[in-house]
């Protein structure tokens, strides 16, 4: 049986736990590994705080949409927002064997949930960011 859920934020960090919240409840009430809840955690916690820091510039007010669906041993989520155009994915994945002081600064939550997830999809769809992520159950 297919679920659908839609979410409706503003860009605040204090809003996302309403997000993760809805989404931690119905993921195990599915039937969902708790390391794949987890996983799902991390990914959302990163994308929405990306959202909130930098899709609407400082002090910038805006919508985050969250629609997601669960369907035998699948979760997709979609997260739409108006601001900025920026696609995450095209962000060079960072060097993992360079020691941390010697890192470029960002991008590593992007590669942790391309790392956490099955897929990753980005497209700019009039003026809205659109970024898909897909976790497929895996064994107990």
């Amino acid at each position: 049986m297919t679920r659908t859920y839609n979410i409706s934020i503003s860009n605040r960090i204090e809003e996302t736990p309403r997000v993760t919240a809805l989404i931690e409840n119905e993921v195990f009430r599915a039937g969902f590994p708790q390391k794949d809840v987890y996983d799902i955690l991390i990914a959302v916690d990163e994308i929405l705080s990306n959202i909130v820091y930098y899709a609407y510039g400082e002090g910038g007010d805006g919508r985050i949409d969250v629609a997601f669906l669960i369907d035998d041993g699948k979760v997709e989520l979609e997260f739409s927002d108006e601001g900025v155009e920026f696609d995450p994915l095209k962000k060079k994945d960072p060097d993992t064997s360079v020691p941390v002081d010697k890192r470029e600064i960002g991008g590593l939550g992007i590669f942790l949930v391309k790392k956490l997830m099955n897929s990753v999809e980005y497209n700019r769809v009039g003026q809205k960011n659109k970024l898909r992520i897909i976790k497929l159950k895996t064994g107990e």
